[in-house]
């Protein structure tokens, strides 16, 4: 099982770094993929006896984004958050509008903030590394390809992934997304 999940990861990195993954942009509501990845992670949470709550900004933009992708991008981060928060840990999701002044552009800065063990100042500018754990005592079953896939897409959709963590104190992961112009049309993720 272990290694099937490392062969599909490695193939889906490398359909992503290769420009093989087709990414379907739409306009989408930033609270509905913060709301979709936290409820597909509810029963985990709960299991794990980890408080996941939700902090949105009143003045949400949405964003040109592909929603299947970025719900992945979320998802990976908050399974990582509650895998690495002890029982009656706290994960919080925020989402807040940001204008870049370095491009100019208007986003949506996403964030998974946790009370977990923290990653170690000398591993947090490798994480994003394929194959790379901070913690190879603490990390479990995952594969180390994670975060790398996050990064690539993220950076397929022209945003930036980065983190700040004290270890044992807890992490907080972030990206960044476009935000979409006014007046175009927006799927609100009936799906």
């Amino acid at each position: 099982d272990s290694l099937t999940q490392i062969v599909q990861e490695l193939l889906e990195l490398y359909r992503i770094e290769s420009g093989r993954v087709p990414i379907q942009f739409q306009k989408f509501s930033a609270e509905k993929l913060v709301s979709g990845a936290r409820e597909r992670l509810r029963l985990q949470a709960e299991r794990a006896d980890i408080e996941v709550v939700t902090e949105l900004a009143p003045t949400l933009p949405d964003v040109m984004a592909d929603p299947p992708r970025m719900e992945q991008v979320l998802i990976n981060l908050i399974h990582n958050a509650i895998k690495f928060t002890p029982a009656k840990g706290k994960i919080t999701l925020r989402a807040r509008p940001h204008h870049n002044d370095r491009t100019g552009n208007d986003e949506v800065i996403f964030e998974v903030q946790d009370t977990g063990v923290g990653i170690p100042a000398d591993d947090l500018p490798r994480i994003f590394e394929r194959f790379y754990k901070a913690d190879r005592s603490r990390s479990g079953g995952g594969t180390g390809l994670g975060l790398a896939i996050a990064r690539h897409l993220v950076e397929a959709h022209k945003g930036r992934i980065w983190a700040e963590s004290v270890e044992r104190r807890g992490s907080t992961f972030y990206f960044s997304l476009i935000a979409a112009e006014e007046g175009e049309q927006v799927d609100r993720g009936n799906r």
